[in-house]
């Protein structure tokens, strides 16, 4: 992808297809160290595809050199099917946000992004997620 086709900061969009002999936790794993890469922007969700194994992630890309991180995957993911696709609204995590809350809001009669986001801090997921992370001792 040319430098200029995109001008940074933009959010980009990645879906990888794994080999079909590649067992499922050699796929997660895979795709984890590639999204675990700093290099490549801000990774703001990601998910794990059952069949065909793989994943999907979006990075939050604020330099050209995270741009050409996110579209050279073959460190992690040789040998796989990969697609990046530079989303049209989205140019950072604030706007990724906003664009979430916007599809909420206007495909979903006025729902919210704020009312799932008290839902999922009330729910056992947001705790179990804070049991595991380290402590912030201050």
């Amino acid at each position: 992808m040319p430098a200029s086709a995109h001008p940074v900061p933009k959010c980009y969009l990645v879906v990888a297809y794994a080999p079909p002999r590649v067992s499922a936790r050699a796929a997660n794993d895979a795709f984890n160290r590639y999204i675990a890469d700093t290099s490549r922007g801000l990774v703001l969700t990601h998910d794990h595809f059952i069949h065909p194994r793989g994943g999907y992630a979006i990075f939050a890309c604020e330099r050209e050199e995270q741009v050409r991180r996110v579209t050279d995957a073959q460190d992690e993911l040789s040998g796989w099917q990969v697609s990046v696709h530079p989303l049209t609204f989205a140019h950072d995590a604030v706007t990724w946000l906003y664009q979430s809350d916007f599809t909420l809001a206007w495909y979903r009669g006025g729902e919210r992004l704020r009312t799932w986001m008290n839902r999922y801090e009330a729910s056992e997921h947001c705790h179990r997620l804070e049991s595991r992370l380290p402590s912030q001792a201050g």
